[in-house]
């Protein structure tokens, strides 16, 4: 009995070892997020690059066009509707196992979209002053963290759940307070 559950013990950390092995020589990723497709209308794509240790680092791409965000915008529920993010981060793997772990990352946003806003118009003399809405564009920089957990089936294949929430900074009169990474991804390691 002893034989075969040394046995068993053996097999079973071979086959974690070549697993790991198989996953330590692929070095990219690149992931469609689900979730934001689905749910919110927009485009999100990431590549990740993996290193020796447990560091990691990639980028991530999103861009939005949902006519429920448009619609709100135009009747005036918000004041601001997102357009694009670019997302680079730094990921630190919180678990030994190479095929499922958990992860924490900092991350930057570069984010924009369009901003409108009531005004005061100065009447000429005889005619009154008047309010009117005023469109713009914004542009902003934020930092966030997030934390996360992937797994790989068939030794590229990947799925990730991530969530995370930031602050914009230099722009905060017209672009979103609290910037979020919130995703289900699916993806491919090579």
């Amino acid at each position: 009995m002893k034989k075969l559950f040394c046995l068993f013990l053996l097999l079973s950390l071979a086959s974690q070892a070549q697993e790991n092995t198989v996953l330590v020589n692929k070095k990219n990723e690149f992931r469609v997020d689900l979730l934001s497709a689905i749910v919110n209308t927009k485009a999100s794509l990431s590549y990740e690059r993996f290193f020796g240790n447990s560091f990691s680092t990639g980028f991530n791409v999103n861009f939005s066009n949902s006519n429920k965000l448009n619609e709100d915008f135009d009747n005036g529920y918000r004041n601001n509707v997102p357009k694009f993010e670019f997302n680079p981060y730094l990921r630190y793997a919180l678990s030994k196992s190479k095929s499922r772990y958990y992860f924490a990352e900092v991350f930057g946003s570069y984010n924009g979209g369009d901003y409108k806003e009531i005004v005061r118009v100065s009447g000429t003399a005889p005619q009154p002053d008047y309010y009117t809405t005023k469109k713009s564009k914004y542009t902003d920089f934020g930092l966030g963290g997030s934390l996360g957990y992937k797994m790989y089936f068939h030794d590229s294949i990947a799925l990730e759940f991530i969530v995370g929430f930031g602050s914009n900074l230099t722009n905060r009169e017209k672009s979103p307070d609290v910037i979020s990474r919130v995703g289900l991804n699916l993806g491919y390691r090579f």
